[in-house]
C-alpha cells in the first residue's frame, strides 16, 4: 500500500507539468493512449488529466478485481441457490429443446442469435436444410409463403439470456467448445437452462412441455434414421435423417393373402404378451423378414407402410460404407430403441454373399497381381482390412449381445447371390417375394392412382353449390366406377410380367389428372420402354466385349475358358412368379428366380 502510493505522489506533475517519462511509459502500458490524449485534451480544452492518474488508477484496479469477485460470486449463487439441467449435442432431447426454444418469443425477440435452416444437432454442415419435416399441407398460393416461412430458424446466441416461464425467471445459456487444433468445425455444443430455487420441477416441466410438443408434431409422421459416422475417430450415431407421411398398407400393392399374413405376423409379435413368452422359454426377442425380387417392385415401400401402420422408427443402415466394420455396426444396434424397424437395403451389394463357398484360401498374390486386384471392379470388399465380414455381421443381427424387441427388414434383388447362412430360418422368419407387374397388379395401380379419396378435396367433385351430401356420395361413386373399367382396359394392354410396378406408376403419374389420356397413350410408352431397355442391353455388351478386347492374348487363348458358359445371362430375364409368394416362418426360402437354377 506504501508502494502504491507512493507511485501516486511520483505520478504528479512536477511545477504544473508533464509526470517523468518512466510514469509516463507505465501509465500507457495500463491505458493505452493516454499520453496522446492527455496531450490533446490539456492543449485544446486547457483541463490537465494527470490530477486523476491515482483515481483512474484505483478504478482500473477495481474494474479488474470485479471480474473475479462476480465470477466467484455467481458461481456460489449458482451452486447453493440455483437448479439447472445440462443438454449435450448427442442426445435427441438437444433437438426436442432447441425446437422449442425457436418457436418461444424470447427466442425471436433476441438481438445476439443464430440463424440457420436446421436444427438438427446431427447435421454435420449448419447449411444442410430438409423441408421433409413440414407437418402442414402444401395447398395452392400457400407454397411459397409456407417455404418463405420455414426458410430460416432463430435461436439465442452463445452466452446467456433471460426469459419468463410460468412467471419464473429462468436464464438459458448455450455454450460451444472450440478445439483450437483441429481443422475440422467445432462439433461439440452444450445448452443448459437454469432457474433461482433449489427444486427444480419448473425445469422439469418444461422439458415435458418440450417433448410433448415435438411428439405432437411428428404423431402423424414416419420418423427415418440414418446410421452414420462422424467425426475424425468416425463416431457411430444415429442422425434424423427425415419425416414421411405415414403411408397406408392399402397404396402398398401386394397379394392380399401374404400382406394378412405378414400383418398376423408382426401384431402377434409386437404383442406385449408375445414377448414375455419368448423369454419364459429362453428364446430371443427378434423378428426377421427377407424383401427379395426385381427393383422397383415395392420393397421399400412396404419397410415404410409397415413402420407407419405400427407407429415405428426406421433406422437404416448402409453395409457399403467406407466405415461399416463390425465394431461401429455393433455400437449402432446398440444405441436401437426396444420396439422399431432395422431396414438394411439392397443386402446382396455389401460384397458379403457366398463368402463361405470358398472351399480353401487362394495362394499369396505377387505384387502384380495385387495391383491387378486392386483395380479390378470384381474384388471383394469385404476382404478389405477393417471392412465388415459375414460372421461379423451374423454376430451383430443375433449374436449374444445382439439387441432384442427389433424388427429386421432384409431387401435384396438377388436372392440367389445370399449365403444360406444369413437368411437361414431364425435370422429371416419370413419371406416374401415381389415379381414383376401380371394385370392385377397393374390395375391395382391405376385404380390407386385415379379413385377419388376424401384427403383428395377435388373440386371437381363441387362443382355446383346445391348439391347435397347425397348426390356427392353418388357422384363420386360414379367416377369410381368408371375408374375401374378403365383400369381393366389399361391392365389388358400391359404385357404381364415385363414392367415393374414403379414403372408403371412412372407413366401414369404423367397422366394423374387424365386417366383417359393414360389408356389411349400407354401403346406407344410400352414401345419406347422396350427400345430403351433394349439399348441398354446393347451398351452392356459393348462395355463387357470392351473389357473382354482389352485382356492379355494368353489369357483370351486359355483352352479351358468358360466364355461360351455364361452367355445367356447377357439378356435381361423377365421372368417371375404371378404373384408374391411367401414362406412361413421358420421354413427354408422356396421358389428361387430362374437364374439360381441356370447358374
Amino acid at each position: 500500500m506504501a508502494s502504491l502510493l507512493s507511485f501516486f505522489e511520483q505520478a504528479k506533475p512536477v511545477h504544473g507539468g508533464q509526470p517523468p517519462v518512466a510514469q509516463l511509459a507505465l501509465l500507457d502500458l495500463l491505458f493505452p493512449g493516454f499520453s496522446s490524449m492527455s496531450d490533446v485534451i490539456s492543449k485544446y480544452l486547457g483541463l490537465n488529466l494527470n490530477i486523476y492518474i491515482p483515481a483512474l488508477i484505483f478504478l482500473g484496479g477495481l474494474v479488474f478485481a470485479w471480474n473475479y469477485i462476480s465470477d466467484y460470486i455467481w458461481q456460489l449463487v449458482k451452486t447453493h441457490m440455483m437448479s439447472s439441467v445440462e443438454i449435450r449435442i448427442d442426445d435427441e432431447i438437444y433437438n426436442i429443446v432447441m425446437a422449442w426454444v425457436a418457436a418461444q418469443n424470447f427466442s425471436k425477440a433476441s438481438r445476439r442469435f443464430v440463424v440457420n435452416t436446421n436444427l438438427s444437432s446431427r447435421s454435420w454442415f449448419i447449411w444442410r436444410w430438409s423441408d421433409n419435416d413440414s407437418d402442414e399441407d402444401d395447398d395452392g398460393e400457400n407454397v411459397s409463403l409456407e417455404k418463405q416461412k420455414k426458410t430460416l430458424s432463430y435461436t439465442p446466441s452463445f452466452g446467456s439470456h433471460a426469459f419468463w416461464y410460468r412467471g419464473r425467471l429462468l436464464f438459458f445459456r448455450r455454450t460451444q467448445h472450440r478445439d483450437q487444433l483441429s481443422f475440422l468445425p467445432p462439433a461439440r455444443e452444450e445448452i443448459s437452462i437454469a432457474c433461482f430455487g433449489r427444486s427444480p420441477w419448473i425445469l422439469k416441466e418444461l422439458l415435458v412441455e418440450a417433448k410433448l410438443a415435438y411428439v405432437k408434431k411428428d404423431s402423424r409422421k414416419t420418423l427415418i434414421y440414418r446410421g452414420t459416422f462422424k467425426g475424425v475417430p468416425a463416431e457411430p450415431t444415429w442422425e434424423r435423417n427425415m419425416s414421411r407421411d405415414i403411408r397406408p398398407l392399402s397404396t402398398v400393392i401386394l397379394n392380399a393373402d401374404t400382406k394378412k399374413k405378414l400383418l398376423d405376423d408382426i401384431s402377434d409379435y409386437l404383442n406385449p404378451a408375445t414377448r414375455r413368452w419368448y423369454a419364459n422359454r429362453g428364446i430371443p426377442y427378434r423378428r426377421g423378414y427377407l424383401l427379395y425380387g426385381p427393383p422397383g417392385t415395392g420393397k421399400s415401400s412396404l419397410s415404410l407402410a409397415l413402420a407407419g401402420h405400427y407407429n415405428l422408427r426406421i433406422y437404416i443402415v448402409s453395409l457399403n460404407s467406407f466405415h461399416s466394420n463390425e465394431e461401429n455396426l455393433t455400437t449402432l444396434f446398440a444405441e436401437l430403441p426396444r420396439r422399431c424397424v432395422v431396414l438394411l437395403e439392397d443386402i446382396d451389394t455389401a460384397g458379403l454373399t457366398n463368402t463361405r463357398a470358398e472351399l480353401a484360401p487362394p495362394s499369396p498374390p505377387t505384387g502384380k497381381e495385387m495391383v491387378a486386384t486392386a483395380g479390378s471392379e470384381n474384388s471383394n470388399p469385404s476382404a478389405l482390412p477393417g471392412r465388415l465380414s459375414l460372421s461379423g455381421l451374423l454376430n451383430i443381427l443375433d449374436g449374444v449381445a445382439s439387441q432384442e424387441g427389433r424388427i429386421l427388414i432384409m431387401t435384396t434383388n438377388h436372392i440367389e447371390k445370399l449365403d444360406k447362412a444369413l437368411i437361414r430360418p431364425g435370422r429371416v422368419d419370413m419371406s416374401i417375394e415381389f415379381s414383376w407387374a401380371d394385370r392385377e397388379i397393374s390395375a391395382s395401380i391405376f385404380r390407386a392412382i385415379y379413385t377419388t379419396l376424401e384427403a383428395d378435396g377435388n373440386e371437381e367433385l363441387r362443382s355446383t353449390t346445391d348439391q347435397t351430401p347425397g348426390e356427392l356420395i353418388t357422384e363420386k361413386a360414379a367416377a369410381n366406377a368408371s375408374v375401374a373399367k378403365l383400369a381393366e382396359k389399361f391392365a389388358i394392354q400391359i404385357p404381364e410380367h415385363e414392367f415393374s410396378p414403379a414403372e408403371i406408376q412412372g407413366f401414369l403419374l404423367k397422366h394423374k389428372v387424365s386417366p383417359e389420356n393414360a389408356v389411349r397413350e400407354v401403346g406407344e410408352w410400352i414401345k419406347s420402354m422396350r427400345r430403351e431397355k433394349k439399348g441398354k442391353v446393347a451398351e452392356e455388351r459393348q462395355e463387357q466385349d470392351g473389357v473382354g478386347e482389352s485382356k492379355p492374348s494368353a489369357e483370351r487363348r486359355r483352352p479351358d475358358s468358360d466364355s461360351h458358359s455364361n452367355s445367356s445371362e447377357d439378356g435381361i430375364d423377365f421372368c417371375s412368379k404371378t404373384e408374391s409368394s411367401i414362406s412361413e416362418p421358420g421354413t427354408p426360402i422356396e421358389g428361387k428366380p430362374p437364374s439360381t437354377a441356370q447358374k
